[in-house]
């Protein structure tokens, strides 16, 4: 994926739709652009696609994701409650009775939620597509009902057996674990990609604007920003958030995680294209 030709071309529409989607949908950007609620949110789909009709007790219960939250180490038993919590207010979450067993409440996506994550997976299709054309990744997703499920049961299965998109790019993962980083950084990094100099350009970023876009305040990425150039990733301290310059090792990490979570993607969606057409 990072070596065929039409990647470079894909980021400016990875930038537009994503941070776009992002911004129109406030709730989604507090829950989701941080790195371990985003896995959080997956096993959450998971469970509520994968439970037993004759098991009160499987599928998405606040225990059951507990759970697995603990098991692979992306979240607390209190932060997972805390989630489920405001997932319910924001009206993504039901809770149902078990028709089992009464004393068992089951989770349940509403539609709401459900068009919400299938409208954010149409982009990723939409942007693998101009990467790959001929796939039609896209198309599937529209023609067949299960195929967002497929691709993220396939998803949700990877990461369960130990795969980390971050783990490879520490310089990625400062970012992508605060609110509010990963829109930073892949603005940041789309901007100073524009212009065609042997050397990276610094670009500025008004802070305010951005924090009000996607619901951070400007002292917090001020010191995101600070905290960057402290590790190494800027070559300049980015003066709040004026004349931010990407360390060329930052850049390349982005570029390669992008890659990555978008080749792992093609993979399973090839996958759910292939096994609902048999």
């Amino acid at each position: 994926m990072r070596n065929t030709p039409l990647f470079h071309a894909a980021l400016p529409a990875y930038n537009t739709l994503i941070s776009n989607y992002f911004a129109e949908h406030a709730i989604l950007t507090r829950l989701v652009t941080e790195a371990w609620r985003f896995e959080m949110l997956v096993y959450a789909l998971h469970l509520y696609d994968q439970r037993e009709p004759e098991d009160s007790r499987s599928g998405l219960t606040t225990i059951n994701l507990q759970k697995i939250c603990a098991q692979q180490k992306c979240a607390s038993a209190g932060r997972v409650l805390a989630m489920v919590r405001v997932l319910r207010v924001a009206g993504y979450l039901h809770r149902h009775h078990s028709d089992l067993d009464s004393r068992v409440v089951q989770l349940v996506p509403s539609a709401k939620f459900i068009g919400l994550v299938e409208g954010w997976n149409r982009r990723i299709f939409e942007i693998i597509d101009r990467v790959f054309p001929r796939l039609g990744l896209a198309n599937h997703h529209e023609k067949q009902s299960r195929f967002g499920w497929e691709m993220r049961r396939r998803g949700a299965e990877h990461l369960l057996d130990g795969w980390k998109l971050l783990d490879p790019f520490p310089e990625v993962e400062h970012f992508v674990t605060s609110d509010g980083g990963w829109m930073l950084l892949l603005h940041c990094v789309a901007e100073t990609l524009k212009f065609d100099t042997q050397e990276l350009a610094p670009v500025t970023v008004d802070l305010v604007k951005f924090g009000h876009k996607f619901g951070v305040s400007r002292s917090h990425l001020r010191r995101l920003l600070e905290s960057a150039h402290a590790k190494g990733l800027l070559y300049a301290p980015p003066h709040n958030g004026a004349h931010v310059q990407l360390a060329p090792h930052l850049v390349a990490s982005f570029l390669n995680c992008m890659a990555s979570e978008l080749d792992n993607y093609r993979r399973w969606g090839m996958a759910a294209a292939r096994d609902l057409e048999n």
